[in-house]
C-alpha cells in the first residue's frame, strides 16, 4: 500500500509511539487498541524485569568508601541535621539516620548520587552517598546499594517543606545557603518563615 500516515505531533518521541500512532491511522482505533495493550504490558514486563527487588538487592557486608567518589551535596533540604560532615548539612556526604530506607530516598533524590551505604560511624548509625563503587570494599555489618536499590514505592524527595512552596517560591530560590542562615528574605512573611519551609515535615 501506499499510504502514508502523516506523522502526529504528539507521537515525535520515541520512534515506537511515532509506529503507534501510524498503526493507529492504518487499521482504525480497536485494533490498534488491542495491540496497543499488549504492547504496554509487554514494557511492563520489561520495566520488572530491570527493577531490582527489595530487599535482596542489598549488598550485605559491603561499604563503598569515598575513593574520590564521595558526593557532597546538601543534605538539610532532605531533613538531615545531624552527623553530617564537619557538621555542615548543606555540603555532606553523610547523615545519621535512624533507617535504611532514609539512605534509598535520598540517593534516588540526587542526580549525581549511584551509590548509597549504610553503616555505623561513632556509634550512629549512618547514609553515605557515592557517585561510582571504586572504594569498594568488605566490611563486616555494613550494607550498600545501587541508586535502584529501594522498597517499592519510593519516590523522589522534594526539598524542604512542599506546603511552602507555588510559583516563584522554591527551595532554591528561598533556602540555599548562598541567602545566609536565614534564607531569602523576599520568600518570608508572618506565615512562611526559614524553619517552617526549609526543612521537611517528615523527618527522615
Amino acid at each position: 500500500s501506499s499510504f502514508a500516515a502523516p506523522r502526529p505531533r504528539c507521537c515525535s518521541t520515541p520512534r515506537l509511539l511515532w509506529c503507534a500512532c501510524a498503526f493507529l491511522a492504518r487499521v482504525g482505533t480497536m485494533a490498534a487498541l488491542r495491540c496497543l495493550a499488549v504492547l504496554a504490558a509487554a514494557a511492563s514486563l520489561i520495566a520488572c524485569a530491570h527493577a531490582e527487588d527489595w530487599p535482596a538487592c542489598q549488598q550485605q557486608n559491603t561499604v563503598v568508601r569515598s575513593g574520590g567518589q564521595a558526593l557532597f551535596a546538601n543534605l538539610q533540604g532532605y531533613g538531615a541535621t545531624i552527623g553530617c560532615f564537619l557538621d555542615d548539612c548543606m555540603s555532606s556526604d553523610k547523615f545519621v539516620a535512624s533507617e535504611i530506607e532514609s539512605c534509598t530516598k535520598v540517593c534516588l533524590s540526587l542526580p549525581e548520587c549511584e551509590w548509597w551505604v549504610w553503616g555505623t560511624e561513632e556509634g550512629e548509625t549512618k547514609c553515605w552517598f557515592r557517585t561510582g563503587d571504586s572504594g569498594r570494599e568488605a566490611g563486616e555489618g555494613w550494607i550498600s546499594g545501587h541508586k535502584g536499590c529501594n522498597p517499592p514505592g519510593t519516590q523522589v524527595l522534594v526539598m524542604g517543606n512542599s506546603e511552602c512552596w507555588a510559583e516563584g517560591f522554591g527551595y532554591v530560590n528561598c533556602c540555599e545557603a548562598k541567602f545566609g542562615p536565614n534564607g531569602n528574605a523576599q520568600c518570608w512573611d508572618g506565615v512562611f518563615n526559614y524553619d517552617r519551609c526549609c526543612f521537611p515535615k517528615d523527618e527522615l
